[in-house]
C-alpha cells in the first residue's frame, strides 16, 4: 500500500466513486480488479448470451465476478435482488470450474438480496453437487480487500491525482512535505528558534487573515526545514527551489490580482488540489511556504520607506 499520509486521501477518492451509478462503478470496480488479480479475464459481450453474467475471472477461473451499480432511486431493494439473483444463475450456467463468486455492488443491500444469498448459500454449500463460496462486496469490502492491496503506481493509474508535489520542479520536496507530516507536535525540538512574524511584509502583500493563520502555524516547523535541507546531498537545491517558487508566484501574479488565489496556486502548486484534506499534510504545506515567504522568496519585499500601507495591484507592481 501507498504511504499512509495519503491513505485518508485515497479512501476519501475510493468512496467517491463508489457513490457513482451504473457503468461508472462498474468500470471502477473492473479497473481495481484488473490489477489485483494478475491473471483477470472480463469477457466481452457477446450475441444473446451476453457476458454470461461474468464481469471478471481470476485465480485460473475459480473466482467469478459479478458487479452491478445502483442505478435505480425506487425499488431498490428488489432490483437489486433481481439482478443477484439473475447474474448467478446466468454465471453458474456458462462457467464450470469457479468456486467463489464474488457479488459487488454499491447498491443498499436490504432484506430481499439478503434473502437471497441465504437461499443460494444453503443450496450451493460444502457438500453439495456444486459448492460455491458466496460472497458480497460492499464499499467497505472493495476497499480493504482490493483497493488496499494495490501499490503505489496501480492505485496512481486507477485513481489519478494523489497530492504530491503537482509542479514536477517541486517533486523533490515531497520528501520534505512527508517528514513534517511525521513531526510530533508535543516535540520541542520542532518549535525551537522560530524566525518572528514579519507583519510588514504580510500588510504589504495584503495577505488575509487566514493565509497570516497558516503561516504562522507553518513556522513552527521552519527549525525542521532548515535541519532538512542541509541533509540533502546537493547543496544547492534550497536555493534551486526557492528559485522554482519565485517562477511559480510570478506566474500566479501574472494570471489573477487576488491575493488568495495567488496564495492557493502556490499551496497547489506544492501540495495538490487537495493537500487541506489532511491537517498535517495542510500544515506541511503551510511550513513550506512561510519558509521561502520569510526568506523573501516569494511575494513582495516592501521598500525601506514602507508606512505599513498595503500593495493594492499585485498584478502591476
Amino acid at each position: 500500500m501507498i504511504d499512509s499520509a495519503w491513505k485518508s486521501w485515497y479512501r476519501a477518492k475510493h468512496d467517491q466513486r463508489c457513490l457513482a451509478s451504473g457503468d461508472a462503478f462498474e468500470e471502477y470496480v473492473t479497473a481495481i480488479l484488473a490489477r489485483l488479480h494478475v491473471d483477470y479475464l472480463n469477457p466481452t459481450p457477446m450475441g444473446r448470451r451476453g457476458d454470461g453474467g461474468c464481469d471478471g475471472l481470476a485465480d485460473n477461473g475459480s473466482i467469478l465476478y459479478a458487479c452491478y451499480g445502483q442505478r435505480a432511486t425506487s425499488g431498490i431493494d428488489q432490483k437489486t435482488k433481481d439482478k443477484l439473483e439473475s447474474d448467478f444463475a446466468r454465471g453458474i450456467a456458462s462457467w464450470e470450474s469457479f468456486s467463489t463468486w464474488r457479488f459487488v455492488t454499491n447498491a443498499p443491500f436490504g432484506p430481499a438480496p439478503t434473502k437471497s444469498v441465504q437461499v443460494l448459500r444453503k443450496q450451493h454449500a460444502p457438500g453439495t453437487q456444486r459448492p460455491i463460496r458466496i460472497e458480497i462486496w460492499k464499499a467497505d469490502d472493495l476497499w480493504w480487500k482490493a483497493v488496499s492491496k494495490l501499490t503505489a503506481s496501480q492505485l496512481d493509474e486507477v485513481i489519478p491525482g494523489v497530492p504530491h508535489a503537482q509542479n514536477v520542479k517541486l517533486t523533490d520536496l515531497v520528501e520534505l512535505i512527508l517528514s513534517l507530516e511525521r513531526v510530533d507536535g508535543d516535540d520541542p525540538d520542532h518549535i525551537e528558534s522560530i524566525r518572528p512574524v514579519p507583519p510588514t511584509k504580510m500588510d504589504f502583500n495584503n495577505l488575509p487573515e487566514t493565509t497570516r493563520a497558516e503561516f504562522n502555524a507553518g513556522r513552527l516547523l521552519s527549525t525542521r526545514i532548515n535541519k532538512w535541507f542541509s541533509e540533502q546531498a546537493n547543496p544547492e537545491l534550497r536555493d534551486e527551489k526557492a528559485q522554482r517558487f519565485r517562477v511559480i508566484y510570478q506566474e500566479a501574479r501574472r494570471a489573477t490580482q487576488d491575493v488568495r488565489e495567488i496564495v492557493r496556486r502556490i499551496y497547489g502548486a506544492l501540495g495538490g488540489q487537495d493537500f487541506d484534506f489532511s491537517t498535517k499534510r495542510a500544515n506541511a504545506v503551510y511550513a513550506v511556504t512561510a519558509y521561502f515567504f520569510d526568506s523573501c522568496d516569494i511575494f513582495e519585499e516592501p521598500p525601506a520607506e514602507h508606512d505599513g500601507g498595503e500593495l493594492r495591484d499585485v498584478a502591476s507592481h
